[in-house]
């Protein structure tokens, strides 16, 4: 099992890297697009800390990756129109942002129900 700052990294990542494409090949340059990459930075300054296993930190951040995924697919508004690459990298980053949030609320099950922490003692 993967642990959840490994996941925060790569979900931040993406949402990086996506977020910068999708600015940059719209021709209008919206300033909207540039939250994703915004976010992804802050979720991946929350690494060191999950690493550590702040509580606070990991349910903000937890709750910072579920909200951009309902934002990001609202986003996608693809109803009726092509998809274009603007539309397959919003898709991506919501599915990324899912698949994490719902990494976490696992580990978080996952936890409780052992009650002794050994999912992390491997990395104290």
């Amino acid at each position: 099992m993967w642990h959840p700052y490994v996941i925060n990294s790569i979900n931040a990542v993406v949402l990086i890297i996506a977020g910068l494409i999708v600015y940059f090949i719209q021709p209008s340059k919206p300033v909207l697009a540039l939250v994703a990459p915004g976010l992804g930075i802050m979720l991946l300054a929350c690494t060191y800390h999950l690493r550590k296993h702040n509580q606070f930190v990991t349910h903000t951040v937890t709750t910072l990756t579920l909200l951009a995924a309902i934002v990001v697919i609202m986003r996608l508004n693809a109803a009726g129109e092509q998809w274009d690459t603007r539309h397959i990298l919003l898709f991506v980053m919501g599915i990324s942002c899912l698949v994490a949030a719902g990494v976490f609320i696992g580990t978080f099950i996952k936890e409780r129900r052992l009650r002794n922490n050994s999912i992390y003692k491997d990395d104290l």
